[in-house]
C-alpha cells in the first residue's frame, strides 16, 4: 500500500508515523492545495492560504478533477461507488423550482 510505503520513507528519514497518521495527512494535504484552486477571488498578489501549493501544484496540478467511478480508501481499505444516482442533478433541481415558481 501507498501509505506503508510513505511510513517506511518517513521512518528512514527518523520520523515515526504510521501508515494511518500519513494517509490523513495527504488528505488534509490534498484539501488544502484544492481549497484555493476552487476560490474564484484568488489574484497573483493576494498569499495562498496552503502553504505548500507549489510543490503539491507539481505533484495534484495534472490530476484528473472528474470523480472516477471506483476508488479506493487507503485509510481504511475500502472500496467506493461512485454512482450517479448517488448525486443530485443540479439541472434537475433547477428545473423543479422554476416549475414551483
Amino acid at each position: 500500500m501507498p501509505n506503508e510505503k510513505i511510513s517506511k520513507g518517513m521512518m528512514d528519514r527518523g520520523y515515526n508515523r504510521d501508515p494511518q497518521q500519513c494517509c490523513m495527512k495527504i488528505k488534509e494535504l490534498r484539501q488544502a492545495y484544492q481549497k484555493p484552486k476552487g476560490a474564484t477571488s484568488l489574484s497573483v498578489s493576494e498569499p495562498q492560504s496552503c502553504r505548500f501549493y507549489d510543490e503539491l501544484h507539481a505533484i495534484l496540478g495534472s490530476a484528473p478533477t472528474t470523480t472516477p467511478p471506483q476508488s479506493v480508501d487507503t485509510c481504511k481499505g475500502g472500496v467506493s461507488h461512485n454512482r450517479d444516482e448517488d448525486f443530485g442533478n443540479e439541472e434537475d433541481e433547477e428545473e423543479e423550482e422554476d416549475s414551483t415558481q
